[in-house]
């Protein structure tokens, strides 16, 4: 009896695990992945949300819903650093666009927020490429 609590402990610390923070299969980038924040061409600025319930519902909320909603969010600029920390893929329906979006757990690594952990939509993050150096 001893052995089988043990082993169902043990399962649920592995599930627990596996589902917790880390990105998911549907999502582009994987944890600890470093990107560039960039909203849109229109909007470059970048909401970080404190969580991606009030995310989802700011994008998915009637007006007076958003203003609502709006106090827990902070403005990041675009070309701000961060570190993904988790995915959960198609989270968020915004009226404006035909698919679902990710909702991104990130780590700021720059600019006014940095150090701070927040939710973002994920066609918000550009992939950080590094440059090749070629030697002399």
């Amino acid at each position: 009896m001893k052995a089988r609590s043990l082993y169902l402990a043990f399962a649920i610390c592995v599930l627990a695990a596996l589902s917790g923070g880390i990105a998911h299969a549907g999502c582009a980038m994987q944890r600890y992945d470093r990107v560039v924040l960039y909203g849109s061409a229109d909007d470059p600025d970048v909401l970080v949300w404190d969580t991606r319930i009030r995310m989802r519902g700011y994008e998915d909320g009637s007006f007076d819903e958003m203003n609502a909603l709006l106090p827990h969010a902070r403005l990041t600029p675009p070309g701000t650093r961060a570190m993904i920390q988790g995915c959960v893929s198609g989270y968020v329906q915004p009226s404006y666009m035909k698919t679902p979006d990710d909702a991104v757990g990130v780590l700021i690594l720059s600019g006014p927020l940095r150090g701070t952990y927040g939710w973002i939509l994920g066609s918000e993050i550009r992939a950080l490429i590094h440059p090749v150096h070629k030697a002399p």
